[in-house]
Parts: C-alpha cells; structure tokens; sequence
C-alpha cells in the first residue's frame, strides 16, 4: 500500500481530512520521538529533522494539489 494511501485511510477513521491527520497527529507523534531522546538534540541534528519534516509535509501537499486520477469507468467513457 503507498503511504499516501495509508496516510488517507487512517486520516478517514480517525474522522479527519489529511490535512488534519498530518497536523495534529503526524506533529504530534514527531514532537514525542524528539521529546523521548535521551540526550538534547544537538542544533544540527533538529535543523535535519525539521528539513525531512518539511520535505515529508510538502511532498503530500504536493500530492494532494495533484488532480484525481480518472477511475476505469472514466477513462473508457472519456468523462
């Protein structure tokens, strides 16, 4: 399964939109793992999380402008 696709899915049970899902519990989940660290991050370690983070976030962004994907239906019916 694509990670957008799972990312959708548990967005949906969780009874929110992506946008929501990433926001609230993706940050979440992410400011716990830097919270549980043993030693303070160094400057240079966060700078990297927060790079990957925001490639991580731009990439669904960019994901999401996308437009939708015709079905089978469509294609073959050119709607």
């Amino acid at each position: 399964m694509e990670t957008r696709a799972i990312v959708e899915k548990t967005a949906q049970r969780a009874g929110k939109t992506m946008g929501q899902f990433v926001n609230e519990d993706v940050r979440s989940f992410c400011q716990g793992q830097l919270t549980q660290s043993q030693l303070p991050a160094s400057p240079r370690d966060l700078q990297v999380q927060v790079e990957q983070l925001t490639q991580l976030v731009e990439g669904i962004a960019a994901r999401m402008a996308e437009p939708a994907r015709k079905g089978f239906w469509q294609r073959v019916f050119g709607q």
